[in-house]
């Protein structure tokens, strides 16, 4: 079974869905910008993320959190309407265990961001 959350830089439907919005700090790059932070939080995991983007392209970056001893990890994984694959973050766990996450700069311009509770065996 996985649970999961999700922040996405457009409101789908679900009260977990969370936009993120593009104008807070900006980088050492004139080019580059980054949204605030959104916190996700969901039965056994906690994530602090935020988008950056340059002209065309989108990059995720925050931390991931095991908040429970139950067998199970927290990992953040993120979709873009540009790049065709999906990134992963390690996997937090066992409880208390923080990873960060810097995924590489992807094609697009919105990236959906997603928190989810993973069995720590997969």
């Amino acid at each position: 079974m996985k649970r999961r959350a999700r922040i996405a830089s457009l409101a789908v439907g679900l009260a977990s869905v969370i936009p993120l919005s593009i104008a807070s700090a900006t980088s050492a790059s004139a080019a580059e910008t980054c949204g605030s932070i959104q916190s996700i939080t969901i039965n056994g995991g906690h994530a602090e993320v935020y988008e950056c983007h340059k002209p065309g392209y989108v990059q995720v970056r925050g931390w991931v959190q095991d908040t429970k001893s139950d067998g199970y990890c927290a990992r953040i994984y993120a979709a873009y309407d540009g790049y065709g694959g999906i990134d992963y973050s390690e996997k937090a766990c066992p409880k208390g265990t923080i990873h960060s996450i810097n995924f590489p700069w992807r094609s697009g311009t919105n990236a959906y961001i997603y928190l989810q509770a993973i069995k720590a065996s997969s």
